[in-house]
C-alpha cells in the first residue's frame, strides 16, 4: 500500500459571515454564518482520498500530520479527518494551545477574501519539543510526503531547516516530495526570504503545483512556460503549472511539456480549495499510476466540481473521472 504524508496547518473556519449586515435580531452586526474547518494540504489530502476512492485503484494510506490543542474543536477536527479515511497517528495534541481561525467571504464572482487570527495556533508548533523525532520517524517510510509554502511560511525559520533535513531523509530512503508554493505574502517577513526558502526545497521536490498568479506576482515571471523552466532549473522533476480557468502546463522529468486546457465551468460559486483540490487529486492520479495528461484532467474536473459549490470541501462522490 502506498503511503502518504501531508504536512500543514488545519483551521476554524468561519464562512458566510457579513460584517456590517444587521439582521434585526439583537445579535450585533454580523449576519448568520457556518462554523467549518479547513487547510490548503488538509484539503489536498482529503481531495487526494476521496479521489483515489473513485478511481478505484491500490488504496492509498493518507497522514495528516500537524498540531492542535486538547479541546473541543481540535477533537472535532480529528474525528472529521478520520471519517474520510486519514489517519492521524502524527497529529500533535498541544495541552492549553488551539487551531487558528479564519473568516472567509466570497464576492457574487466566487472569488474569496480571509481574515485571519492564527499568530498563535498549534501547528507554528509542529517541529519544537521533541516534534521533529516524532516527525522523522513518522516519515520514515513514506512513499509521497506533500507539503506548501503555507506548511513553511507557518513555522520559525530554525524549524524549517529541521523539516529540510527530515525530508531530506525522505528522498534518501526513496520517497518523493510534493509541494505547491500557494504563496501568501502576509505569512512571511519579505518576498527574499519566501523565494530563498522556496529555492531551497525545490532541489528535494518531484511534484510541483504552483498556481502562476502567484509566480507571476513573486518571481515575475512572464509566461507559465517561465514558471515551470525556473522550478526544473532549482532541481523539480515534475512541474504542473496551474493557471485558473486557462490552460494547465506540464512539464515533465525527461523535459516532454504540453497544456490541457481545464473544461468550461457555466456557474462559478466559490473558487475556495481550487488548487487544493486539484493538487490532491492530481497526486492520487498520479500514485494510481495514471500518465501525467490524464492526471491533470482528471484534476480538473474535481476541481471544476469543487468550484460551483460553496466550501473547500464538497461532495465529489458523483464525479465521472474516466479519461
Amino acid at each position: 500500500m502506498t503511503r502518504i504524508a501531508c504536512i500543514g496547518e488545519c483551521m476554524i473556519e468561519i464562512s458566510g459571515a457579513s460584517p456590517g449586515a444587521s439582521q434585526g435580531s439583537g445579535h450585533g452586526p454580523f449576519g448568520p454564518c457556518t462554523l467549518g474547518y479547513a487547510g490548503d494540504t488538509l484539503n489536498a489530502a482529503i481531495y487526494m482520498a476521496r479521489t483515489a476512492r473513485l478511481l478505484g485503484n491500490a488504496p492509498l494510506d493518507i497522514a495528516y500530520v500537524t498540531a492542535l490543542g486538547d479541546d473541543s474543536y481540535s477533537d472535532a477536527m480529528i474525528a472529521g479527518w478520520q471519517r474520510d479515511g486519514l489517519h492521524t497517528g502524527l497529529v500533535r495534541r498541544l495541552p492549553g494551545q488551539l487551531p487558528g481561525l479564519y473568516a472567509i467571504q466570497t464576492d457574487t464572482h466566487g472569488e474569496r477574501s480571509f481574515h485571519y487570527w492564527r499568530n498563535n495556533a498549534a501547528a507554528r508548533n509542529l517541529i519544537t519539543n521533541g516534534g521533529d523525532a516524532v516527525l522523522r520517524d513518522g516519515l520514515a517510510q513514506c512513499d509521497l510526503v506533500y507539503l506548501s509554502g503555507i506548511s513553511l511560511a507557518i513555522l520559525p525559520a530554525a524549524d524549517r531547516d529541521t523539516l529540510f533535513g527530515i525530508l531530506q531523509d525522505v528522498k534518501s530512503a526513496g520517497g518523493r516530495i510534493g509541494f505547491d508554493s500557494n504563496h501568501r505574502p502576509r505569512l512571511w517577513n519579505d518576498a527574499d526570504s519566501a523565494r530563498a526558502c522556496y529555492q531551497k526545497f525545490a532541489a528535494l521536490c518531484d511534484n510541483v503545483l504552483p498556481t502562476f498568479d502567484d509566480e507571476h506576482v513573486l518571481f515575475g515571471d512572464p509566461t507559465p512556460q517561465d514558471t515551470a523552466r525556473r522550478w526544473q532549473d532549482w532541481g523539480a522533476s515534475e512541474i504542473i503549472v496551474k493557471n485558473g480557468g486557462d490552460a494547465t502546463l506540464y512539464l515533465d522529468s525527461s523535459g516532454a511539456t504540453g497544456t490541457l486546457t481545464p473544461p468550461k465551468v457555466p456557474h462559478i460559486v466559490d473558487t475556495t480549495s481550487a488548487g487544493d483540490s486539484f493538487n490532491g487529486s492530481f497526486l492520487a492520479a498520479r500514485q494510481s499510476g495514471h500518465r501525467i495528461d490524464d492526471a491533470i484532467m482528471i484534476a480538473q474536473k474535481v476541481a471544476g466540481r469543487v468550484i460551483t459549490r460553496h466550501g473547500a470541501l464538497v461532495d465529489i462522490s458523483d464525479l465521472d473521472l474516466a479519461v
